[in-house]
């Protein structure tokens, strides 16, 4: 069976059964994905197909979506057996710092931060040497503050409430 979600930098092996394809009439499996990187993959034996990803291939593959197609080639001819999409998940102990927060989140840091650094300022667009700069209107700026705070609001309504279960002995 096929991952459907790999962890880049961690190897990986999975077998898919081919009895109509066998090494002795010269058939061979290959496996491709294509996404934000290519990989491709052949399989080893028959009609059992072991199919291995190493850890240093797996971490060659960007954190994201990818779609993978398994087929089975002899000379010019070529099969589809399966297609279907897989998540590469980023590497934690290679990532380095990680920013967890959600988009909300950021966003409304990236625009308090303008707000704080606007207050001072009043002018809302300049030009120099023909080249003209506009900036966001504070009342656009509280707009989105307004908007992102609720949804942060809504995030963490959204959070799994912890039962309490009162045992009387």
């Amino acid at each position: 069976m096929e991952p459907t979600k790999l962890i880049a930098g961690d190897s990986f092996a999975w077998v898919r059964e081919a009895p109509a394809c066998l090494p002795e009439a010269g058939w061979e499996l290959l496996y491709v994905l294509r996404g934000l990187a290519s990989l491709d993959i052949t399989a080893t034996g028959g009609p059992v197909y072991r199919f291995e990803l190493s850890a240093a291939q797996a971490a060659s593959l960007p954190a994201g979506i990818y779609r993978w197609a398994c087929y089975a080639k002899r000379g010019e001819d070529r099969h589809t057996l399966a297609r279907g999409e897989i998540s590469v998940v980023e590497d934690l102990a290679a990532a380095g710092d990680v920013d967890t927060r959600g988009h909300a989140r950021r966003m409304l840091a990236l625009v308090e931060a303008a707000l704080e650094k606007r207050l001072p300022k009043d002018q809302q667009s300049y030009q120099i040497d023909g080249m003209r700069l506009d900036r966001i209107p504070i009342e656009r700026l509280d707009a989105l503050r307004t908007k992102y705070r609720r949804e942060v609001a809504q995030q963490n309504n959204r959070r799994p409430m912890r039962r309490r279960i009162n045992v009387r002995l």
